[in-house]
């Protein structure tokens, strides 16, 4: 993927020190909007296929399409929240976690060997998009993994959050606290309502909270952020989507904790929940799925998909 005449470009000294101090920086446009127009065309066919399929159970289509409350008369993309680790399924999708515009600021900042521990589409549909509890990605990842390095694994992992539409404050914009990740990462407690997307959520002093900011930024830009910054987002207030892909990467020293990882039942042919990135696989941490035994439910695309393509290849 090559479009809007953007480059693969390597970390700036300016964009190091603004993720060291502030936990995060910007490079608006990265994509062109007809990169962002056809994954988010791929992202509702997939949604389509899903819906559609006798090949699976009610169970594995709940774990891919998340809905506020699912229901078997839920359907179509407008009732969706999100849909979760879509990168196992689709090559196309897993070209848009490879491609260079993200990795080289990743390689830059996390190391050459890497793996990606969960990707995640938001769909945040017109007037009814729900807000995300403030938290820290970095909580939900020590309840999972641990580096085999002793290194801390805040500096093992970076996100990066790309803008499918137009983001800004009235249709639920990413919000931050710049420098929060310096606090490490801190309890996270349960949501007291419903009407949120997560369902755990740290508790914000009210200095902090007066330190929030929007981060509105245009279609295909991209964002990248510590785990450990507080972030979340607002309802979406307006009569338009804001749609996002977040990506998470990790390097391939991470091991998981011992009776902590966490496969959905039901899901154990689609392979590792985790995806090969780039460079080494180290023995006794995170193994992925080979790249070539990777499923591929783009082929079934237009028509019904078979029990045989609900699994991995054999090698």
């Amino acid at each position: 993927m090559q479009g809007n005449g953007k480059s693969a470009q390597r970390l700036t000294d300016e964009e190091r020190r603004q993720y060291e101090e502030d936990g995060y920086f910007i490079r608006p446009r990265m994509f062109g909007a007809d990169e962002m127009d056809a994954l988010r065309a791929r992202a509702d066919e997939i949604a389509e296929l899903v819906e559609a399929s006798d090949a699976l159970t009610q169970q594995q289509k709940e774990t891919i399409l998340r809905r506020p409350n699912p229901t078997d008369e839920s359907t179509g993309p407008l009732p969706l929240d999100n849909m979760y680790r879509i990168h196992t399924f689709s090559p196309f999708v897993r070209s848009h976690i490879r491609d260079e515009r993200r990795l080289a600021p990743v390689r830059d900042i996390v190391g050459l060997d890497l793996f990606c521990p969960n990707d995640l589409y938001f769909l945040k549909p017109p007037g009814t998009g729900r807000p995300v509890a403030w938290h820290q990605d970095s909580w939900y990842f020590r309840n999972t993994y641990m580096s085999s390095v002793g290194e801390d694994i805040d500096r093992s992992t970076i996100g990066t959050w790309m803008a499918l539409d137009d983001a800004d404050e009235q249709n639920g914009c990413l919000w931050v606290v710049p420098g929060s990740h310096h606090l490490g990462v801190v309890d996270h407690g349960q949501v007291e309502s419903e009407g949120y997307f997560l369902q755990k959520r740290l508790t914000m002093p009210d200095e902090l909270a007066e330190q929030a900011i929007p981060v509105e930024v245009p279609k295909g830009s991209l964002v990248f952020f510590n785990n450990a910054l507080f972030h979340g987002s607002h309802q979406n207030r307006s009569d338009r989507y804001r749609r996002a892909y977040v990506v998470h990467y990790m390097k391939s020293t991470i091991q998981h904790i011992e009776g902590k990882r966490w496969i959905v039942p039901g899901t154990e042919e689609w392979g590792t929940p985790e995806m090969y990135v780039c460079g080494r696989l180290y023995p006794g941490c995170v193994q992925t799925t080979p790249p070539e035994a990777s499923m591929n439910w783009d082929a079934a695309l237009g028509r019904t998909l078979t029990k045989d393509e609900v699994r991995v290849k054999s090698n």
